[in-house]
């Protein structure tokens, strides 16, 4: 059984679908991982514009399309908001058992039901959904020793090669950035790190 890293961040749709397949082979006893948060875009990097032509373009041309072949419900979200507390939150949640199903929670409520889900009220709905201590999932998302520890992943992640999401890194040190790289690692096939 292999071991590897995934990163991923709430807002990104590549990392929503990746994380089916991860999921798929951890629940088939394939791979072991460590789900580890990656921000996209932390601040002071500006958002994107969520009706700008980069969105627009991306979505029509890509993620429809793979979201369909997948059989996955996906929207353009209404929002683009920054990950840092609702990653923090799935910090919190991970050592709770619960990052799982919570991290499923954020991922509909942003990418089916449109909402903010850098906000208070809805990480505190995505913990009441999975049954987790609304309260201690808020006070979690503005914890510093949380924020700390996603900047420190990132730059484990990045000195590992890792520059985006959805990422994976398999024990030999290679990486692969994008969708397909647990299939590419499963198959024997090289890995395609960002560059």
């Amino acid at each position: 059984m292999q071991r590897i890293r995934f990163y991923y961040d709430i807002v990104c749709p590549y990392s929503y679908m990746e994380s089916r397949a991860v999921e798929s082979a951890e629940d088939a006893g394939r791979v072991v991982v460590e789900w580890l948060p990656f921000e996209l875009r932390p601040a002071p990097r500006p958002l994107l514009e969520p009706r700008g032509d980069h969105l627009r373009v991306d979505w029509t041309q890509n993620v429809y399309r793979r979201a369909l072949a997948l059989g996955i419900e996906i929207h353009l979200p209404r929002y683009q908001p920054r990950s840092t507390l609702v990653l923090a939150a799935c910090l919190w949640a991970g050592d709770q058992g619960g990052l799982r199903p919570f991290k499923h929670a954020l991922y509909e409520a942003f990418f089916c039901e449109g909402e903010d889900i850098a906000t208070d009220p809805e990480i505190r709905r995505a913990a009441e959904r999975v049954d987790l201590d609304p309260d201690a999932a808020i006070a979690a998302a503005y914890a510093p020793e949380r924020t700390a520890r996603i900047a420190e992943i990132r730059r484990e992640a990045e000195t590992a090669g890792v520059r985006g999401v959805p990422s994976l890194l398999a024990e030999n040190g290679e990486s692969h950035w994008g969708v397909g790289g647990l299939e590419r690692l499963l198959a024997g096939e090289p890995l395609v790190p960002r560059t």
